[in-house]
Order: C-alpha cells, then sequence, then structure tokens
C-alpha cells in the first residue's frame, strides 16, 4: 500500500520533508490566510496542489521518483519548500495499487468521504468529489459500517461525547471509484476517521485523528445509495438541485453536482420531511428549490464564472484564484434565522425542509483544487 504523508503549513513556513519513491504527499493550510503549494510553469518535475484556504487539506500528489523538489506558494514571496524523496529498495517503483485488482489502474487514487451518520452500524458517506481530476468524476452517496467492534465502540464513543453529529471525514487507501459503482469493491481499504475537536485562533479549524481509529480501519459498504459520473457538459437546472437520503433518526441533503463551476454541500435535516416515508428509507430523492438557482455567465464576458442567484443573488462561483471564496448558499443570511426551504420533488409534490447542521461546504476542491501526480 503506498503510503500518504502529510505536511502542515503553519506561520508561513513548509515543513520540510523526506519521503521515499511511490510516496502521495497532502498539504494542510493551518494558518489564518490562503497558501499554495506549486512548482512554477516550464520545469520538467511541475505539480500544483492548488490554492489552499485556511483550515483546507490538499488532495496528494504522488511523488514516484527520487530527487529534490523545491516549491512554493505562489501567494507569499520567499515562501518555500523542500521535499526530499529516496530511492525506494532496489526495485523500480511502482503505482499503488490498494490491493484489489479489479482493473481501472488508472483512475485508481486516494479518496475522502463526509460522513455524519452516528451509528456505527449506519454510516451516510458522501464522496469528496474534484472536477480537475477524472478519478473524482464521480458524485456517490454509500451507506455503511464500521463492523469491527473496538472500531464501532470509538465511533460512537465520539457521536455520544459533546462533538455529537459534527463532520468526520473518512480517508482511505487509493481505489478507483468506478469499482464501488459496479460492486466489485464492498469495502474502503485502510481507511482511517478523521474529526474537528476544537478550532484554532483565526478560525481554523485542525483536522485530527478519532483515537482508535488512526489507521487500518475497515469500512464496509452496505449499499450505495446514488452514484453517478459527472458530465461536464451538462446545462444547469432551473433550480439548485439536492439528494435527499437517511433514517428515520438522520436525513441528510447534499447539493446535486454535474459540472463545473459548482459546489459541494452537505448538511444534516433537523427533521426528516413528511414527504420522506418509511418507503423511502435506504434509497435517495431528488429536490430542487425554486428560490434558488446556477446562472451561467456567457465565457465571452468572462472565463467561466457561475453565479448561485436568489432574489439576492446569494453568492457567486469564481474561477480558479479568487480570493474569498463564498459560503454555503443555504446559510441564512440573518444570524440565528431558521434556514427552511420550499422544494419541488420530481413527481411534482411540494414539501419543505430545515437545515439542522451543515456539515461540510467546498467550491476550492471541487473546481480547482489540480494536482499533476
Amino acid at each position: 500500500m503506498a503510503k500518504t504523508v502529510l505536511v502542515n503549513i503553519r506561520n508561513n513556513r513548509f515543513d520540510p520533508l523526506t519521503i521515499e519513491e511511490g510516496t502521495f504527499v497532502v498539504w494542510r493550510n493551518l494558518d489564518p490566510h490562503v497558501h499554495s503549494a506549486e512548482v512554477n510553469r516550464g520545469i520538467a518535475d511541475y505539480f500544483n496542489a492548488g490554492a489552499m484556504m485556511p483550515g483546507d487539506l490538499s488532495s496528494p500528489v504522488y511523488f514516484n521518483k527520487a530527487g529534490r523538489f523545491d516549491y512554493l506558494c505562489r501567494f507569499h514571496a520567499g515562501m518555500v519548500g523542500l521535499v526530499t524523496v529516496t530511492a525506494r529498495g532496489a526495485g523500480s517503483a511502482t503505482a499503488p495499487n490498494g490491493g484489489h485488482g479489479h482493473g481501472h489502474e488508472h483512475l485508481k487514487h486516494f479518496h475522502g468521504f463526509v460522513t455524519g451518520g452516528r451509528s456505527a452500524g449506519r454510516l451516510y458517506m458522501t464522496h469528496t468529489p474534484v472536477l480537475a481530476d477524472e478519478r473524482h468524476h464521480y458524485q456517490i452517496i454509500l451507506q455503511g459500517s464500521l463492523p469491527e467492534k473496538a472500531h464501532a465502540a470509538a465511533y460512537e464513543a465520539i457521536r455520544n461525547s459533546t462533538y455529537g453529529d459534527r463532520k468526520v471525514q473518512v480517508f482511505h487507501d487509493h481505489l478507483a471509484l468506478a469499482d464501488i459503482g459496479s460492486g466489485k469493491i464492498t469495502k474502503l481499504p485502510q481507511a482511517e476517521l478523521r474529526y474537528y475537536p476544537k478550532d484554532l485562533e483565526g478560525g481554523v479549524l485542525e483536522e485530527t485523528s478519532i483515537p482508535g481509529l488512526e489507521e487500518n480501519v475497515s469500512v464496509q459498504i452496505d449499499k450505495v445509495l446514488h452514484f453517478h459520473q459527472f458530465n461536464t457538459d451538462a446545462d444547469y437546472p432551473d433550480a439548485l438541485t439536492y439528494l435527499i437520503y437517511g433514517d428515520a433518526e438522520d436525513t441528510f441533503i447534499d447539493h446535486y453536482i454535474d459540472r463545473a463551476p459548482s459546489f459541494h454541500s452537505v448538511a444534516r435535516l433537523a427533521q426528516r420531511p413528511d414527504f420522506v416515508g418509511d418507503d423511502c428509507l435506504g434509497k435517495v430523492l431528488k429536490v430542487s428549490l425554486p428560490s434558488k438557482k446556477i446562472v451561467d455567465v456567457s465565457p465571452k464576458i468572462l472565463r467561466r464564472v457561475a453565479f448561485v442567484d436568489s432574489a439576492f443573488h446569494v453568492f457567486w462561483l469564481p474561477p480558479p484564484g479568487v480570493y474569498p471564496l463564498p459560503t454555503d448558499p443555504l446559510r441564512p443570511r440573518v444570524t440565528g434565522a431558521a434556514a427552511k426551504y420550499d422544494v419541488v420533488l420530481e413527481d411534482g409534490r411540494k414539501g419543505q425542509i430545515e437545515i439542522g447542521r451543515f456539515l461540510h461546504f467546498d467550491v476550492r476542491l471541487l473546481n480547482y483544487g489540480v494536482l499533476i501526480a
């Protein structure tokens, strides 16, 4: 299994790093301002982990060649880092295979899922997509579980603490997501679960491994609730579209993604909507919010940009490099106001939803977290 190493960015400095061939590197921004980790274009060993907002993790960059790799932050002059890659044994380096042998070798990669599931027997996991990387061109919602008793106890201890129903990330070894959709993969390999137990200065969240779930966790995929590959030429729908799923205790909503620019949003509803009956459990319902939509702006006016629109133009989705970034369009504009919205189901029925907790929102990684491995 290929190893993944984390590089922290803090106080405008990169942690020094020495790794072996065949290692993935992930950068984490612990400063209260934006950073990047990249090499100037034109250099043979070019890579770009993209711009990282405060608290962001980059998607991994794969180093499969011994040597010295100098890199920099495009936003801060003189801020440079170094990755030293040493030879790995006598044999030649090989790409990671994830230990499955199911094909799709060119699509295998390190992936992450956001979960809000509070029971170890019923995790609801949604894949974190990257439109700039074809290996992540999927929107996937899974229902899973932790079959090992010790792992289940550690997970439920966090959920039963004051941390409650807040965001948990599931990161796992390299695999091809297409093999999840086809049913060839029924287990997330070598997983690690992380959470956000405290806030740092400047509002940056520190991601921390959950005690007892730091490595080699087995996550069973019990059911694929939703799976689709992005159609990057699709038109935006007439209204923001979401996927609703869950059980009697926890009901979640994910923004439906099909092309860029877009956003990845996951939230837990305050209660199960009236239109979600017992016959809908274990399924995904698609709903639209007539009050909000994405409006595409012609590239003749500005390179591809989209506005998430309501009566007040809630926010716009910028092209790569624009700062600052927006917030979830379902967050109320008035502090303390209830996040209630009228929705329309695919069959024409109408209903209402109320957001109980916002778990995850991202536009950076989805739209321009470009990685050259």
